[in-house]
């Protein structure tokens, strides 16, 4: 018989939010493997004793995660939340229980971002790895560029003196500046820019001030961006510090220094002469670089264009000025730095090494696939970093959950150095990495 089903719905109807959720959800995973009971001793100093309540920390964060988790902007998140009830169950929110409000939830998450709690957070969720024993202590590092949140129809020509700076502090690799001005009567959001040539130079963005326009090579088409760099430990995944960035010639270099120190500070302690690894792309070339690195304890493989190695400079005469022995100083080191760099690229790991940094693009693509980090959610560089720390936060906690899934057990592997460098295993342990990473 053909069925047919009432539309009368029941007046009082009893649910178990718990019930609802399935055991291998990514949200029950996630609620069983992170601990974030820290937060309300995090952010108490930021609240006053008096008052009308505010909204739970904890409930503020975990709204966040699920819209950097599933790739929801503010507006859908908190269209989401009402109807959702996973997401409900994950905030710890019933049925009967109001949904924050959009507006609150953005002035929590920049107000945490300019105290630093984001990177709190960060710093909970790695130590949370390192005690999972998922941190190796060997890092990589890269950038990406991440689309900026305004069209390039919005850029307009700045005020001469402001070009004169721009021209001064300019450090980009976009050398197409226009040779004959054209006319200053465009206004920014004037779709008609036929004819006329953009430059950082000389244009500016009104939508976006902080965009800059960049391309990844000759004959590709310039756009307003940013960069977000990662540095990552190999081959566990774990994003040990992140960082955005204006898009210039030299941001990636001058981010890997702050990265690299970041690294230095949340892995665990390396044993007496024990040196760790970094690997990188031809982009982050620079002796002085090499020579910082080399200071803090990694050793860079990094491909160098030339492999011949170069003479220590020496001089005729001393110099009694403290300046001109300073510079001395940083030239011998930085040659030995870049001859010691020549020397490890000629070790058989170095191919091996070069294989971990598809690590960091892999990660990249996850964040702009699934996450929402192909372009940016708000403007100016503020906001894209809180995107950045809070896209690394997500995908951190998913590979803790992904190893605890595992049954790993805890400790293994931390601060324990794995055999790479054994040249009897380093390419069967090569070549395990690159098939775990396809699946974690």
């Amino acid at each position: 018989m053909l069925g047919k089903k009432s539309n009368q719905m029941a007046m009082f109807q009893y649910i178990n939010l718990e019930e609802l959720i399935p055991e291998n959800h990514i949200l029950r995973r996630i609620d069983k493997a992170v601990d974030f009971t820290f937060l309300h001793d995090l952010v108490a100093p930021l609240y006053a004793e008096k008052g009308r309540p505010s909204i739970d920390p904890e409930v503020a964060l975990r709204a966040m995660l699920i819209g950097y988790l599933f790739d929801l902007n503010d507006h859908r998140l908190h269209q989401e939340l009402q109807m959702h009830a996973g997401y409900r169950w994950f905030c710890r929110l019933d049925f009967n229980t109001p949904v924050p409000e959009r507006s609150s939830l953005i002035k929590i998450r920049e107000r945490w971002a300019e105290a630093g709690v984001l990177d709190r957070v960060l710093d909970h969720i790695i130590r949370q790895c390192r005690e999972a024993g998922l941190l190796r202590g060997d890092v990589a590092i890269d950038g990406t560029l991440v689309q900026a949140n305004a069209a390039i129809k919005s850029l307009e020509r700045m005020a001469r003196e402001h070009e004169e700076e721009a021209v001064s502090s300019s450090t980009d690799d976009d050398d197409d500046d226009p040779k004959d001005p054209p006319p200053r009567n465009r206004q920014a959001g004037d779709p008609d820019f036929h004819n006329e040539r953009f430059s950082n130079a000389t244009h500016r963005s009104k939508t976006d001030p902080d965009a800059r326009l960049f391309r990844k090579g000759k004959g590709k088409e310039a756009q307003l961006c940013y960069m977000v760099h990662y540095v990552v430990d190999v081959p566990s995944g774990v994003i040990l510090g992140v960082e955005a960035t204006r898009a210039t010639g030299d941001a990636e270099r001058s981010a890997a220094r702050r990265l690299l120190k970041e690294a230095r500070r949340r892995l665990p302690a390396t044993a007496p002469g024990e040196r760790r690894k970094w690997v990188s792309d031809g982009g982050y070339e620079e002796k002085t670089l090499f020579a910082e690195a080399i200071r803090l304890g990694f050793d860079p493989y990094v491909p160098v264009k030339n492999k011949e190695m170069e003479p220590i400079p020496t001089w005729k005469r001393r110099t009694s000025k403290l300046d001109q022995q300073l510079k001395r100083a940083v030239k011998v080191r930085c040659a030995k730095a870049c001859n010691y760099v020549r020397s490890l690229n000629l070790r058989p790991l170095a191919k091996i090494m070069q294989h971990f940094r598809k690590r960091v693009e892999h990660l990249f693509a996850e964040g702009k696939e699934h996450h929402g980090l192909r372009r940016a959610r708000g403007r100016g560089l503020p906001r894209v970093q809180q995107q950045a720390i809070l896209t690394a936060i997500v995908q951190n906690m998913k590979r803790l959950v992904n190893a605890l899934h595992r049954h790993r057990p805890a400790g293994e592997g931390a601060g324990v150095a794995y055999p790479i460098d054994s040249p009897r295993n380093e390419h069967s342990f090569g070549l395990s990495c690159q098939f775990r990473w396809m699946f974690s």
